[in-house]
């Protein structure tokens, strides 16, 4: 990797946790489909690598919020998608894995975009940790399909329990990549390589909160991921 392509990584990384640190989710929406371009393997293992910071800050800040019973059910599921995720890893090519990402991206965006709710209660936490343990595994994505499950949770609370989960699920997953042969020294290099982008990232968090919140975030959020998801597959589809 070129220094000028670290540095455009460096920044989507650094956007990408602002927008986690203020939302709770955000990392994969915005800087996934620009580094599957850049470096295919930077997803999923660097990417949950990197992310798993900003995890550990959401857990830990928004403690008081988490949903224990969502939690239990939610990771009860996961199996389940991690199973299918890294299953459907080991078929697909760096392109094919590019173009499913950034597919993954808008259909995530589009669902959001059009207001879906879901039932609420015990079957949609276990589709929640199912599906998110899926998209995880497969596109580094966690926070769009929990949110549709989640959607009518307090910010603080949404932040809390998906962070949690995805400690234990981001985990799971890299441990999974390492026995298929998917996760080695280089995407552990890669990964901490981006690890300081995090850093960069939490003061833009903090300046976002109190100014982007709300619908209006939202909205600037699903665009961006939108846009770039977009690019990333017209790429694709013409060089192919």
């Amino acid at each position: 990797m070129s220094a000028a392509e670290y540095l455009i990584a460096a920044l989507c990384i650094a956007v990408g946790a602002g927008t986690q640190a203020c939302i709770g989710l955000g990392m994969g929406l915005i800087a996934g489909p620009i580094l599957v371009v850049m470096e295919p393997t930077f997803v999923p293992g660097p990417m949950l690598m990197v992310a798993g910071g900003i995890n550990i800050r959401n857990a830990i800040a928004d403690r008081a919020a988490l949903n224990a019973p969502a939690l239990r059910r939610q990771l009860t599921a996961a199996p389940l998608g991690l199973v299918g995720g890294v299953t459907l890893l080991t078929v697909l090519s760096d392109r094919s894995l590019a173009i499913a990402v950034s597919v993954f991206v808008l259909a995530a965006v589009g669902v959001q975009a059009i207001g879906f709710r879901p039932p609420e209660g015990r079957r949609a936490d276990y589709a929640a940790g199912a599906g998110t343990a899926f998209s995880s595994s497969v596109a580094a994505v966690p926070g769009p399909v929990y949110a549709v499950f989640a959607s009518h949770w307090e910010p603080a609370t949404l932040r809390a329990t998906l962070a949690t989960f995805m400690l234990f699920v981001g985990t799971a997953i890299i441990a999974a990549l390492v026995i298929i042969g998917e996760f080695g020294l280089r995407e552990l290099w890669l990964g901490l390589g981006l690890l300081p982008a995090v850093a960069l990232g939490l003061p833009i968090g903090r300046w976002l909160r109190p100014r982007l919140a709300g619908p209006r975030f939202r909205i600037i959020v699903l665009s961006v991921a939108a846009t770039s998801a977009t690019v990333v597959l017209v790429r694709q589809l013409v060089a192919g």
